[in-house]
């Protein structure tokens, strides 16, 4: 989980997350997902900053970002959205090459074999993720506040390993939870 202690004395920060808790069946927002957005939403406003908020386009990190939003900035109005938060997300080369990925593996298992430079054909090398990061955290962030980045756990695992912050050991079990990631200071 995100330390919100180190939040409180810093401006220019990215904290890049995955969405709240999902159902299986339908990749919607479960009541728990919701009250723990809603948890973490209160943390972020106790930190009395100014917040924005960009998201993946899948309905997932759209609705994880507008609780948030309704609960920071009272508007549910000020998100963003970015394809390289997701849909494809910045990892992806090539969808059709990455959807037969997905078809047959799980996105933690894909994960595992990118980090050994597999799959070039579907998915985008560290070295572009990172420097496509660092100019994308750069565009959106903002100076004076948090801004918080919204996605699917494949994307956070793949900028977060590449960035250099964080790396899920797959093998030990290790993967993205809910609501995790990283946090990015701009320069």
């Amino acid at each position: 989980m995100i330390n919100f202690d180190n939040l409180k004395m810093v401006s220019n920060a990215c904290v890049f997350i995955r969405h709240g808790e999902k159902d299986i069946d339908n990749y919607c927002l479960t009541d728990n997902g919701r009250k723990e957005i809603t948890k973490f939403s209160d943390s972020l406003r106790l930190l009395n900053k100014k917040i924005i908020l960009y998201s993946s386009p899948e309905n997932r990190c759209i609705e994880t970002a507008t609780i948030i939003d309704n609960i920071v900035n009272g508007t549910g109005k000020g998100i963003y959205t970015s394809d390289v938060l997701g849909k494809p997300g910045i990892q992806v080369k090539n969808q059709n090459e990455y959807n037969k990925l997905t078809d047959k593996m799980r996105c933690r298992d894909i994960f595992k074999e990118w980090k050994e430079d597999m799959h070039p054909e579907a998915m985008n090398s560290q070295e572009f993720i990172k420097a496509e990061m660092v100019k994308f955290f750069e565009k959106t962030s903002i100076k004076d506040g948090i801004t918080i980045y919204i996605a699917q756990s494949g994307t956070v695992a793949c900028t977060g390993y590449s960035l250099g912050i964080i790396d899920y050991k797959v093998d030990n079990g290790e993967w993205v939870d809910f609501l995790d990631g990283y946090v990015y200071f701009c320069k």
